[in-house]
Parts: structure tokens; sequence; C-alpha cells
């Protein structure tokens, strides 16, 4: 048995004095570099967010004069005024006949009212579907503008996640600092436009407002962007901003005032060369550089196909008819703005002339798909010997307004290795970043 009392504890020497003191100032070293390294690898914490203070929207998602099929993937309830109706069965179809509204499942049940049907889900797993896609939330069934509209009503920051993937493209995990900084952007045109139309929905969910597909669009890197990014939006001077964005600038975005007139000076839609360590942001980008090509009668027939209909609110009593009988004689830019891009373009026809924006001419001169790519373009002219128009060619970068945020700028920057808050300070210069809830 060990005995204590005559363990002896040697008297050190004046060198193991200060060996012993060099090991603990190293051990000290040691401690302080690991807790430092610990607390850089900690990632920035977000509180839980209060899901009672995320904003329900509603979304318009279908508008048809005649008939609608739902499905679910599990019971849910349809309320129609006081009643309510639990469905087993995961089909259900609605149909409008003379103003009123029909409801039929697949045992051929059916009751008639002229009033709306809310379909809820009985749990947060249930998903209602309809025209290939899925959604979250409920739907109601209504009459809206002679014709049958279905809505879905659900919180803001799960619609976001049925947007992110249509607006910013399928993103890998390396580029999820640029679904972040779309997440952002979404949610701050959101919150900007909540009640745009002022009546039975919020949004559209097409290029009108934000492109919603509901939950079938959903990924788990654009719904971790969403999630990560909870409550934020954009501000400037303390008031919510309007956060636009597009596809591609082609090398520089343009300034709101000269894209769509008004008085909005605001920094952040201001024109900015997208341009980073030696290269355009978005030179990868599909429409990056494009060429289109008409022949004389075909751009001709455009023009006449499209130009009523573009022209007719800021020209309401023109009669666009009499230049169906003339022939286009005419394509001519008369002004670029800061970024370059077609600020005014002339379409001469024998007769009559009209001067129109470069938004209007990306319209007037649609083609079957899209209305054309860009107003950043150039267009030369070929003519026969008697001066009527052989072909157009249309030589253009860029996809889309130009002002805001250029999506594939923001990809590649995310690629690059830039964070989606230093994404949002270079595309929209001048504005914070505020979480509301």
């Amino acid at each position: 048995m060990l005995n204590k009392s005559k363990i002896i504890i040697p008297h050190t020497t004046l060198f193991g004095q200060k060996y012993i003191k060099l090991a603990f100032n190293f051990l000290l070293l040691m401690i302080y570099m690991f807790f430092m390294a610990s607390c850089a690898s900690v990632p920035k914490m977000r509180a839980v967010t209060d899901k009672s203070k995320i904003p329900f929207v509603k979304i318009l998602i279908y508008k048809d004069p005649s008939e609608i099929t739902i499905k679910s993937n599990q019971k849910f309830l349809i309320f129609n005024g006081n009643r309510s109706t639990q469905f087993d069965d995961s089909t259900v179809s609605f149909k409008m006949t003379d103003s009123v509204i029909s409801i039929r499942d697949s045992l051929v049940n059916e009751s008639i009212t002229d009033g709306f049907f809310e379909l809820v889900p009985t749990s947060g797993n249930n998903r209602f579907a309809l025209l290939g896609n899925t959604y979250r939330g409920k739907l109601t069934v209504l009459r809206l503008d002679g014709g049958l509209a279905v809505i879905n009503a659900l919180d803001l920051e799960s619609y976001l996640m049925g947007v992110v993937r249509n607006e910013i493209g399928r993103t890998p995990k390396e580029m999820i600092e640029a679904a972040k900084a779309q997440a952002v952007a979404a949610r701050t045109y959101a919150v900007k436009n909540f009640g745009k139309y002022k009546g039975a929905y919020d949004f559209a969910s097409d290029v009108s407002d934000q492109v919603y597909k509901g939950a079938s669009s959903e990924t788990d890197v654009t719904n971790r962007a969403v999630e990560e990014t909870s409550g934020e939006v954009l501000t400037y001077n303390g008031k919510t901003a309007n956060a636009l964005y597009f596809s591609s600038c082609g090398g520089v975005t343009a300034n709101a005032m000269d894209v769509w007139g008004g008085s909005d000076t605001a920094s952040y839609l201001r024109s900015i060369a997208d341009y980073i360590g030696g290269h355009i942001q978005c030179d990868s980008a599909p429409h990056y550089r494009w060429t289109l090509t008409w022949t004389g009668e075909e751009i001709e027939q455009t023009i006449k196909n499209n130009i009523a209909a573009v022209l007719q609110k800021s020209m309401p009593g023109e009669d666009f008819s009499k230049i169906m009988n003339q022939k286009l004689y005419n394509l001519a830019i008369l002004e670029r703005d800061a970024s370059q891009r077609v600020k005014t373009l002339k379409i001469g026809f024998t007769r009559d002339a009209y001067t129109v924006t470069g938004e209007q001419a990306r319209r007037i001169l649609k083609g079957a798909s899209y209305i054309l790519y860009s107003s950043l373009f150039r267009i030369d002219i070929i003519r026969h010997a008697d001066g009527t128009i052989k072909t157009v060619e249309c030589k253009g970068a860029g996809f889309g307004h130009g002002v805001g945020m250029c999506q594939w700028g923001a990809r590649r920057m995310a690629q690059d290795g830039y964070s989606y808050e230093q994404i949002l300070k270079f595309f929209y210069r001048g504005t914070d970043i505020r979480r509301l809830y």
C-alpha cells in the first residue's frame, strides 16, 4: 500500500522552474486559440420566428369561366356559409353555370350554391392539388369577374417557399446565398405590395407579381433560404424598399425612372455596372447576348397584332384599325437612357407613326412565346430595291426590365463566395436589411 507520508516532492531547479512556466504559458495560449476558433465557427444565431406575427396572404392561382377539379392527399373540410362538411374522398369538382357554382365529388353527390367554398386542411401535412401543382394552406373557390376563381390563403413565409425557386431558378447548395437574396427581395416585394388588388386576393401567381407554383416548386435549398432569412426585408430611409428584380442585365442595370418614368429617384434603383473582379457577373446567363430576325412581313404583322393592346391605355381615343392597310416603313431608335437601353422607338407606317417607350416596344415586338427579351438592343434593317423592308435584325443583351437585382448576377456572386447581405447591398445600394418578425 502506498504510504502518502513518504511521498517526496523534489526541489525544482532554476531550469525546471523556467520550463514549467513556459509550459504553463503555452497551455494557456492553446486554450485561448481553441476558444477563439470555437467562437469563430459558431454560426450566427437567429431567434425563433413567432409564427403568430407572420401575416397571411391570398394568391389568385386559377381563373376560368367554367370548372376546376381539386384533389387532396388527406381528409379536408369544405365550408359554405354556416355549413361545414368533411370530405374523405380525395377529389372534388366545381362548375359554374349561370353564375351558380355546383360542387360534385366522385360519388356524384351534388349541391348547388350561389356563395363560395373554403377548402380547409385538417393537418399541416395536407396538400391540395390542381392543374399539376400542389399547395399548402387553404383554398377558396368563388365567382370573380364573371368566372370561376381559386384563391390560396397561407402565411407569407410558406408563400415565399413557393416563389423563390420559380424566380431565382434551381440553386445548388453552393448558391444558397443567391436564394437567400431572392427570398429577402421577394418578401420585400410582398410586404410593399400587400393588398395590391384591393379585393379578394393580394397577388397574382404569374409575372404580374411573383411566379408562385405552391409546394410543388419547393426545394430543400430554397426552403432553407426562406427559413434562414425569415422576416427580413429591405428598407430605404426607414421605409420598405421597392425591391424589383429580373433575370439578367447584360452588363448594366437600368434606372427605374428611365424604364417607367415617374419621380422615383431612389439610389437603390439607379443604373450600376454588373462588373466585379474583371468580369460581368451575368455573362453565363442564357440571354446574356441574343439575336432575333424577322422578315418584313413578319415584323409588320407582329406590330399590327400587338400595338393596340399595348398603347390603348396611353392613347385611349386612337383608332388603330387605320394602320391595318398601311405598310410598315421604318423602326428608328430615337433616344437611349443612361444604361444604353432604348428609351424611345419610332414605329413608322406609310401614313401614321407612333413613338413608344422601350418597355412598350418590348411588348409590341412580342413573339409567339414571350415579349422582346430586353430594351437593351439595336436594330438593323435590310431593304428591298423599292425601299420596303426585307428583314429586321434585332441584337440585344439581357432579359427583363433591368431595374434592381440581376438574378444571374446574384447567382455568380453567391458562387464566388459573397453573402446574401453583400449581394443585396451591391444591387440595392443605400438600403438596409430589417427583420419585421
